[in-house]
């Protein structure tokens, strides 16, 4: 058993990205923190808060060892984006400090909102993280074939056209995909699309695709 704290970590989930999407206790918890470590765009919600925040980039590992010593003297918030338990940094605090030093905060992912946007329940989507993973693309494939239903997040080198190509190749150009763009943001748009239709439009790198076999 990790040794406890005599200040719990607190991890909060912040939602999509509009800040009107963190819960209430969400909200308590940070506005009581003394020290706020977080993504620049996160830490960006939170612009007048007076407090000592600690930007979260690559660091991870460095920033962990910081983290457990400012707790020693300082409540410290972990803000994360979309769900705490969903493809987190969260995961690397519990696993280092204990969930015994840990206060874990909820928040809404991104993909329950695309599943909300487009009307379809989520309880039997399998579920796919392609942000930082590099080589990913051929088991993704194997997964929309054996899944009805299939959200994928999506970056810059694993986009949702290489994910169509791949489809394509594979013989399963009769799926539908949603790709949903800028989710809670002024810039929010959610769209329609066959797996052929998709190769020929514009569409962003960093987005939530949803991909059902609706044949």
């Amino acid at each position: 058993m990790a040794k406890k704290f005599i200040n719990k970590i607190t991890i909060v989930g912040c939602g999509p990205g509009s800040k009107k999407y963190l819960t209430g206790y969400a909200l308590q918890q940070i506005n009581s923190a003394e020290v706020l470590i977080g993504s620049r765009r996160l830490l960006s919600l939170f612009p007048d808060a007076d407090l000592d925040t600690y930007v979260l980039n690559n660091n991870y590992k460095l920033l962990l060892t910081r983290i457990v010593s400012l707790s020693k003297r300082k409540r410290v918030v972990v803000l994360v984006s979309g769900d705490p338990g969903f493809f987190s940094y969260a995961k690397l605090i519990i696993d280092k400090i204990g969930i015994e030093n840990c206060e874990v905060i909820p928040g809404i992912s991104s993909v329950q909102l695309a599943f909300a946007k487009i009307g379809r329940t989520w309880n039997d989507a399998c579920f796919i993280s392609l942000q930082g993973r590099s080589g990913k693309l051929a088991s993704v494939v194997k997964k929309i074939i054996e899944n009805e239903k299939v959200a994928i997040l999506t970056d810059n080198a694993n986009s949702v056209k290489l994910i169509a190509r791949k489809l394509i190749d594979s013989g399963l150009k009769s799926r539908k995909i949603y790709v949903c763009e800028n989710l809670s943001l002024e810039k929010e748009r959610i769209r329609e699309f066959d797996v052929s239709s998709i190769m020929k439009i514009r569409v962003s790198d960093l987005t939530v695709i949803i991909i059902l076999d609706e044949s």
